[in-house]
């Protein structure tokens, strides 16, 4: 049926029956293929884009359409529709809704896709192929008419850790046990150094994302997905021969972490790695170990500034936890 009417009812624009702001209003997965082209490799992405503003206390509702049009007319304007900076994609995004939503004075962009790449693995001592999660995103916000900017990049890398502390028991029952049968001391050392040890094992995730200004030196996403890889006990791995299997479980099982221990690692790295990056910089690390013989996971989590990890890697504040 056509519509000739040429003044249709703008319902959102209404006044608000409840009069009571909302922080997030918006829309999510919002499916979209996006080609990254990063130092001559190109990049489809099937991504999927989450858009968020917030909402005064005297209007009804906010325009969700224009936020999914924000998200094209950005993406069509951009050369060939190639992107190279999926967190300046966001940007952008956020800063057309702000502009194209009524009394807007925040919003949101995240975008994740899966995203495959080449690392090299120390436990099979060779590169291989992993697809992880890219996490990008921005948010805006507006005060009178100064816009600023926030960019957002992350990943989701999945990988497996190995429990200190039944590791430590089995190491305990085997000195027991091998003292029983007569061995010495120094032959239950070269045994225990010599023999791999039982120890439970789970399947891991790791989350990084890093908060920077717009304007801010690019943080490779590359570089937050290898140091996720290397921070738990081992990586994992698509296909894998029976040496090659052995090499990653012995290789995990020398290096068992706690969940604990791997947030703390990825920090050390984080500061060694982007030290000349803003000192404002916020970086959130969550960890999640999903237990093979409990019924719970295990869970650690992060956020801080580059400025005050600093801080307490160098003994400056040994008092107090981050955020």
């Amino acid at each position: 049926m056509k519509v000739n009417s040429k003044k249709l009812s703008d319902v959102q624009s209404n006044p608000a029956d409840i009069q009571i702001g909302i922080r997030r209003v918006g829309v999510s997965d919002i499916p979209k293929i996006i080609r990254r082209k990063r130092f001559g490799v190109y990049n489809e992405l099937s991504a999927k884009i989450d858009v968020y503003v917030d909402l005064l206390p005297s209007k009804r509702g906010i325009h969700m359409s224009r936020n999914i049009e924000a998200i094209n007319e950005v993406i069509a304007t951009l050369t060939g529709e190639v992107i190279t900076d999926c967190e300046e994609l966001c940007a952008q995004i956020a800063e057309k809704v702000i502009k194209v939503q009524p009394g807007a004075r925040y919003a949101e962009v995240s975008l994740s896709a899966d995203y495959e790449m080449e690392t090299y693995s120390n436990a099979i001592s060779r590169k291989k192929s992993s697809v992880h999660k890219l996490r990008a995103g921005a948010y805006a916000k507006k005060k009178g008419e100064i816009v600023t900017i926030t960019k957002i990049i992350g990943a989701e890398v999945e990988g497996t850790t190995v429990c200190p502390c039944s590791q430590e028991l089995s190491r305990d029952i085997t000195k027991e046990r091998l003292l029983k049968e007569g061995f010495s001391e120094e032959q239950i050392k070269k045994v225990i150094e010599n023999v791999p040890l039982a120890a439970h094992n789970q399947r891991s995730k790791s989350i990084m994302l890093l908060e920077q200004p717009r304007n801010a030196e690019r943080i490779e996403l590359e570089e937050i997905i290898e140091i996720l890889e290397t921070s738990m006990s081992a990586p994992v791995h698509e296909v894998l021969k029976r040496k090659d299997e052995l090499a990653v479980v012995l290789f995990a099982h020398q290096n068992p972490v706690f969940v604990e221990d791997v947030v703390r690692i990825i920090l050390r790295k984080v500061s060694e790695k982007f030290m000349k990056q803003s000192p404002d910089t916020i970086v959130t690390v969550k960890q999640i170990n999903y237990e093979s013989i409990h019924q719970h996971n295990a869970i650690a989590e992060v956020k801080t500034t580059l400025k005050n990890l600093d801080k307490q890697l160098n003994g400056f504040d040994k008092g107090e936890n981050t955020e």
